[in-house]
């Protein structure tokens, strides 16, 4: 009742600021703020107001991103969005490889994570993991706030949860690189000091953590000793408050991995794993992108070799790559100079991984 009542009024209140020559159909403009096209649902916000509306079938919103100007034309009796414009409709829309000189501002800055609505961002600067948001698509990432040592930040899809890589010492011992968790109560709050997760800590030296959205399945690489625990696995939990089943952990990749790749990440259905590989020693610690996929999320292993990541004909060389649809963007990190360890965050923009 309470959603149904605030929907009125937010309606309400746009149709009041709207002129239409249909009683029954209203136009309205608005920012998105998030999209799900699975369910033919949008967020928007107008004038300080966010609601989420439903979208007619018949009404494509998968190149939406947040943070577009839009305007709906909105069926006041259907309650229901019949239409939606965008300024940038009829005009280009050609993937477009850009550096996000904001952030790049000390060397090295890598593993970048993006948040669900493309606002927000966590990646490594030096030994440490950073945050900083943005408005909108069109302007550049602000903010920037340090908050704790660690490397390779992965965060669930409601932001309260993030995986992270740390090195592990037990009195005077080095333990090499295990995996961490920290959480918060909003995204307004601060992330909590990082603790181990202690359930992994048999499997060796781990990186590259991937949590899925919510936050029940963690991909990662574990790099040895043993050559047995060599190789990219997935393990899941029940709830959030739950030890990872270690017992039921299993490769995402055959073993031995006939592709020399790291850096993975599933895409949000748990369908697509793009991949970072490494097969020209020229390219140092980078490397082109590849994506594999899975039938199903009930397949253990990503088993078909979907494409490589080109721009204009061209293969792309980084690591770390990091999709986000709501936005259509694949983030990644990769040289921003000849310099030695120089590396930087980059962005293609109007990126279609189904394409």
């Amino acid at each position: 009742m309470h959603r149904i009542l605030t929907m009125t009024c937010f309606i309400m209140t746009l149709f009041m600021a709207t002129n239409s020559t249909n009683a029954e159909v209203v136009s309205i403009e608005a920012t998105v703020k998030s999209v799900d096209a699975q369910n033919n649902k949008i967020t928007v916000e107008r004038k300080g107001k966010i609601t989420e509306l439903d979208v007619s079938k018949n009404t494509d919103i998968s190149n939406l991103k947040a943070g577009q100007k839009i305007t709906l034309s909105y069926h006041l009796d259907l309650e229901t969005v019949l239409k939606i414009e965008t300024p940038q409709d009829g005009s280009s829309s050609s993937p477009k490889i850009i550096a996000l000189d904001e952030l790049n501002i000390a060397s090295p800055n890598f593993a970048p994570w993006i948040s669900k609505d493309g606002l927000s961002i966590f990646w490594t600067r030096n030994d440490s993991i950073w945050e900083a948001q943005r408005k909108n698509v069109d302007e550049p990432f602000q903010k920037q706030s340090r908050l704790f040592e660690g490397f390779m930040p992965s965060v669930s899809e409601d932001g309260l949860y993030m995986v992270l890589c740390r090195q592990l010492e037990i009195g005077n011992k080095e333990m090499g690189r295990k995996l961490f968790f920290s959480v918060r109560d909003n995204i307004e709050s601060d992330f909590s000091p990082p603790r181990e997760i202690r359930e992994l800590r048999d499997m060796g030296i781990l990186m590259t953590p991937c949590i899925s959205p919510d936050g029940l399945s963690l991909y990662l690489s574990c790099y040895g000793p043993a050559d047995d625990q060599k190789g990219h696995w997935a393990v899941t939990r029940e709830t959030r408050s739950s030890k990872w089943d270690i017992a039921k952990i299993h490769r995402i990749l055959p073993h031995p991995n006939p592709i020399p790749a790291t850096t993975p990440f599933v895409t949000d259905d748990g369908l697509s794993l793009l991949l970072t590989k490494r097969t020209n020693a020229a390219h140092g610690a980078f490397g082109e992108f590849i994506v594999l996929t899975r039938d199903s999320v009930k397949d253990d292993v990503f088993s078909k070799y979907e494409k490589q990541i080109e721009v204009d004909g061209e293969l792309i060389i980084g690591r770390f790559p990091r999709y986000c649809p709501a936005t259509h963007e694949l983030f990644f990190s990769a040289p921003v100079s000849d310099g030695k360890g120089s590396e930087g965050i980059w962005c293609i923009r109007n990126f279609d991984l189904s394409k």
